[in-house]
């Protein structure tokens, strides 16, 4: 769970804000001065976030593995390295849409199950420098991984999913590696992996 602190202890203040781009996301500028280690006040200064919203993942876990995904993803398309990245399940959290119910939705769209019981891990954020996306984690026993599809997505999404099973030292490999580069994966199945150690 995440630790908060009551409104009347945030020592910030935010002077102005506005959204200068509002299309898939938002990205809103804002002035604003937060309280320094010395305990003053610092000067305004301009920031910039980006409001994606918050995000979930799924550990699917079969008896003899995990399964992840391989898909497109375009930002990470530069020179040397493969576009085509290994993730856990996941996906954006609807308005009005509770994480969980997110988190089965994201489970049956990519690798075509649907579970009963999906259990939270943790809550974090993916890059607090520029976005506002927290990442819910959770995980689900799969009794029967012989439903899982070969290809999942969402064809209207142009997804385009290549679902794989793989063991926990296979996973290891490949974040050591370099096989597995996306952040939220590698965190998600590390603290998996240090949660639940063999």
């Amino acid at each position: 769970m995440i630790k908060t602190i009551k409104d009347e202890k945030l020592l910030y203040h935010l002077k102005d804000k506005k959204i200068i781009f509002n299309e898939f996301f938002k990205i809103e500028k804002a002035t604003v001065s937060w309280q320094r280690s010395s305990g003053k006040m610092g000067r305004s200064v301009t920031r910039y976030v980006i409001r994606r919203g918050d995000s979930v993942g799924i550990i699917p876990i079969c008896p003899d593995g995990i399964i992840l995904v391989r898909q497109f993803r375009y930002p990470a398309a530069r020179e040397g390295v493969d576009p085509y990245l290994w993730e856990i399940p996941a996906g954006m959290v609807d308005k009005g849409e509770k994480p969980e119910v997110t988190a089965k939705r994201e489970l049956k769209e990519e690798i075509g199950v649907i579970s009963s019981k999906i259990i939270p891990l943790i809550s974090f954020f993916l890059s607090p420098g520029a976005l506002d996306e927290m990442f819910h984690l959770y995980y689900t026993r799969l009794s029967d991984c012989g439903e899982i599809v070969q290809v999942g997505g969402v064809e209207e999404e142009e997804e385009d999913l290549e679902v794989k099973k793989f063991d926990r030292s296979q996973i290891i490999e490949m974040i050591q590696n370099g096989e597995i580069i996306d952040s939220k994966t590698i965190a998600s199945l590390m603290y998996y992996f240090l949660k639940f150690s063999e």
